[in-house]
């Protein structure tokens, strides 16, 4: 049976749980689709993968101290006019809303403080500095001219 090699395009349902056991992000309804090495997934993450087989069942468990998400940027902290959130309603702190960037690019930030001339906006990761676990399940392989799941023999 094949398994996970480096640039690998592979299908896989995740969650990602904090400490306490709260579901954080959840994509066991619709299969994700990764490159082993890209980066989309933390190194530890994809790392951890590398080897597996369709239908096994990975969990990890990954400390603040591991900085899986990157270390703290105070930079990446922002003040913003409240005139720029007009299409958002009502913002509250602890909001993760999505803003385009000028060449068309998405990035999330988690709203921190709102005042009234001013919303005080976090882009650092929001798992930044926190233990989290990730649950994985390796659905199947992707090649490039149909997708490779547990039910195909090539895999």
């Amino acid at each position: 049976m094949r398994s996970v090699q480096a640039n690998d395009r592979i299908l896989i349902q995740y969650r990602v749980l904090d400490a306490a056991g709260t579901v954080l992000e959840d994509s066991r309804q619709t299969p994700v689709e990764i490159t082993i090495g890209e980066g989309s997934l933390p190194y530890i993450v994809e790392s951890t993968l590398l080897g597996r087989k369709v239908k096994e069942h990975i969990c990890i468990e990954i400390t603040a101290s591991d900085e899986a998400f990157g270390a703290f940027d105070q930079t990446k902290i922002q003040r913003l006019p409240s005139s720029q959130f007009e299409g958002f309603g009502a913002v509250e702190p602890g909001m993760l809303l999505e803003f385009s960037l000028p060449d068309g690019e998405g990035v999330a930030g988690c709203v921190t403080e709102v005042a009234e001339s001013e919303i005080t906006v976090d882009f650092n990761h929001p798992l930044i500095g926190r233990d989290c676990i990730y649950e994985m399940d390796l659905v199947g392989f992707v090649n490039s001219t149909k997708e490779q799941t547990a039910k195909d023999p090539a895999t």
